[in-house]
């Protein structure tokens, strides 16, 4: 194992000023600190919302930018304002942003340095206008009209439109024991699982099981699949009990337990197959997933983390980087956030540049032989 320096984590220096006016709703200024900005985060858009943004360009953080002149919402506003022309990189400066309504594909393209990238159908979308537009239609609002004057080539009726959903991927595990494989799970979240129903493995509980209850039968005694039937469940995580009671239920009897630290419950799933898509547990790093190798892509369940053993290289990392951290790093996770993230296996590069962002600062690097780079899963 290679031997590396520690080296202390410094919180970024760079401030991401964000002052927003949501014609839509109301007149306010915020100030964001992350280094990679997007207005996913802000509640209310809705199509024809207008923000005044003062931002600094960042060319960076093209890997979190989708489309060309109209951008996902969830893309990094900085590199899109780069990509667009308006600022150059490291610029600072006053863009005005109107929010559209969602496209059913964007388009990736290089321009002024930032390479975009191009995605499928996603609900909401955003693109620049100019500032005179944007403060003429700041000044046709007034607290007596709720909804926003919009540009002359867009209908009135456009400001009503509510957000468009997209059909819901849902993200699902194959592995019956993945509760316990888990890295840092957390009461409150959600998962799905693929599990058949048994009545032969040892479940805790009634309705509230707790964490290393065999998912198969606790399904079978909360009579959300039968024994030998194999489908996707809804498991929901739930703090520790102080008590777990025992019952009899579709062929299954429980156990009573005292307290235990986590805990779970059952509900039935309804997903078809073309929503599914199949993945992982966080393996800690890329180089320890069994069978991994160059080309090879995964969906893993991530819980973003500053706590981890530190990370190498930028948008494109050391395969022993911690996949917790790079996800902060890259601003697809907030520490604390759980979600999946889509890796993409590389072959190892000649070096690997360092950098500080979202308060993560990763090293430089000379040569390693594997890597791989992250993208939001949606």
């Amino acid at each position: 194992m290679r031997q590396r320096m520690k080296q202390g984590y410094r919180y970024s220096a760079s401030i991401f000023f964000l002052s927003v006016l949501l014609l839509s709703f109301f007149s306010a200024s915020l100030t964001f600190g992350q280094s990679t900005p997007n207005l996913r985060g802000i509640s209310g858009l809705l199509p024809g919302s207008v923000l005044f943004l003062s931002i600094k360009g960042d060319a960076s953080a093209s890997s979190s930018l989708w489309g060309t002149d109209i951008y996902t919402l969830d893309s990094n506003v900085a590199a899109a304002a780069v990509h667009a022309g308006l600022l150059a990189n490291g610029q600072t400066g006053t863009v005005a942003v109107i929010i559209c309504d969602g496209l059913p594909s964007y388009s990736g393209s290089s321009r002024n340095g930032v390479t975009s990238n191009s995605w499928g159908s996603y609900g909401l979308s955003f693109k620049f206008i100019p500032i005179s537009q944007g403060t003429a239609a700041m000044a046709q609002t007034s607290p007596n009209m709720p909804g926003p004057t919009l540009p002359a080539q867009q209908p009135p009726q456009s400001a009503q439109k509510q957000p468009i959903t997209n059909k819901q991927n849902f993200y699902v595990f194959d592995d019956a024991d993945v509760l316990m494989k888990m890295r840092k799970p957390k009461a409150g979240e959600v998962v799905y699982v693929q599990v058949t129903g048994t009545t032969s493995g040892s479940v805790w509980g009634t309705d509230i099981y707790t964490i290393d209850s065999n998912l198969g039968t606790a399904a079978v005694h909360a009579g959300v699949l039968s024994n030998g039937q194999k489908g996707i469940v809804k498991v929901r995580l739930l703090p520790g009990q102080s008590g777990y009671v025992a019952s009899t239920r579709n062929g299954v009897t429980t156990r009573n337990y005292g307290s235990y630290g986590m805990s779970y419950s059952l509900e039935p799933a309804s997903i078809s197959a073309s929503d599914i898509v199949w993945m992982i547990p966080d393996p800690g790093t890329v180089r320890d997933i069994p069978g991994v190798g160059p080309g090879k892509t995964y969906v893993v369940w991530v819980t973003g983390s500053a706590q981890e053993r530190t990370i190498w290289g930028t948008d494109i990392y050391t395969s022993d980087s911690m996949i917790s951290h790079a996800a902060v790093h890259a601003g697809i996770l907030r520490v604390g956030e759980s979600g999946p993230v889509i890796v993409h296996v590389l072959p190892g590069q000649a070096s690997y540049t360092g950098s500080t962002r979202n308060g993560i600062s990763s090293n430089n690097y000379g040569q390693y032989e594997l890597s791989y780079s992250l993208e939001p899963a949606r």
